[in-house]
């Protein structure tokens, strides 16, 4: 359960040891001037902010820029957790942040948007920005519901699920989770919301498939789940709100609310949820779904070796 990992795409050496600045956070990391991005291919990109619309692009921007993740003439699948059952404060994941991903994609040349999961139904009316920009929100197409089945060739536990079609066949995976407390496994972010993609009956057999009675009598067998599915398709860019988020009962709140004004940028799910633990008083090998995650190979959790950029606007 505290095995640490290797990690898939490439190692960066002499990784510059960056800062949270979350007190009582991530030790041994160093914060960067406020400003101009300028470190050269950071892992994660974090920016504190009132505005997270604004966050997102000064991420985008620390990270090379939309263009190196949304080829023009791509098609954009978008994983929002902010499905019709997430309706309090700090369930969701903020619509601003998700407008500013929405109208960067499009800038890039993207031919299509996808919601992978609709989001509820008065998502739009949550921002403050969303009024201009009504062409765009319109020319996200709904998620089609049209699942199919798929076997999970490296899994331990999930051996086949049913999944949306548009997660398989979209160019491009961008996951927008809400970083937030989680009842059962200890948080929720990007691996947890993959789940989203799954239909009903599958995420009840990651809660059940074992053979446990209640929802969360099973914690190892819904984490390795987790980290199963997880191992199917790796998203291109994680995006992830930690604005204002539930801090105790979560997922569904109502709970205590923490504020930090955060948004989360990477491309590795492990190290932005790794990342993100202490942001819930976790310690990343204590919640295993990232641990199980990092041993099936799906990122890396050395949260001390990553180059984070810290920014602000």
């Amino acid at each position: 359960m505290r095995n640490i990992m290797k990690r898939r795409d490439f190692i960066r050496t002499g990784a510059v040891a960056g800062a949270a600045a979350l007190a009582g956070g991530l030790r041994g990391q160093r914060a960067l001037d406020k400003g101009t991005p300028r470190l050269a291919n950071p892992d994660l990109a974090v920016v504190t902010g009132a505005d997270p619309f604004l966050a997102v692009n000064k991420g985008l921007e620390a990270l090379g820029g939309i263009k190196k993740y949304v080829p023009a003439g791509s098609t954009v699948g978008l994983l929002i957790n902010a499905p019709s059952w997430w309706k309090r404060p700090g369930s969701h994941t903020h619509p601003d942040l998700t407008l500013a991903v929405i109208l960067a994609a499009f800038e890039a040349g993207a031919k299509e948007i996808h919601y992978l999961l609709d989001p509820l139904a008065d998502y739009w009316k949550r921002s403050g920005r969303a009024a201009g920009h009504g062409k765009e929100i319109a020319a996200v197409k709904k998620c089609s519901g049209n699942y199919v089945e798929k076997e999970v060739a490296r899994a331990k536990a999930l051996k086949k699920t049913s999944i949306v079609r548009e997660f398989l066949d979209c160019d491009v995976f961008i996951n927008l989770p809400i970083i937030k407390h989680h009842v059962g496994v200890g948080m929720s972010g990007n691996l947890k919301n993959l789940m989203g993609v799954n239909t009903n009956a599958s995420n009840q057999f990651f809660h059940a498939g074992s053979g446990a009675k209640g929802e969360y009598d099973d914690i190892p067998f819904l984490a390795q789940c987790v980290a199963d599915l997880n191992t199917l398709r790796k998203p291109d860019l994680c995006v992830a709100d930690a604005v204002e988020f539930l801090l105790t009962n979560g997922p569904a709140g109502p709970g205590q609310l923490s504020k930090l004004d955060k948004v989360i940028l990477g491309t590795d799910p492990v190290a932005v949820d790794a990342y993100s633990a202490p942001f819930v008083d976790l310690k990343a090998p204590d919640v295993l779904m990232i641990t199980r995650s990092a041993e099936a190979g799906v990122g890396r959790m050395d949260v001390a070796k990553l180059v984070v950029e810290q920014l602000t606007v």
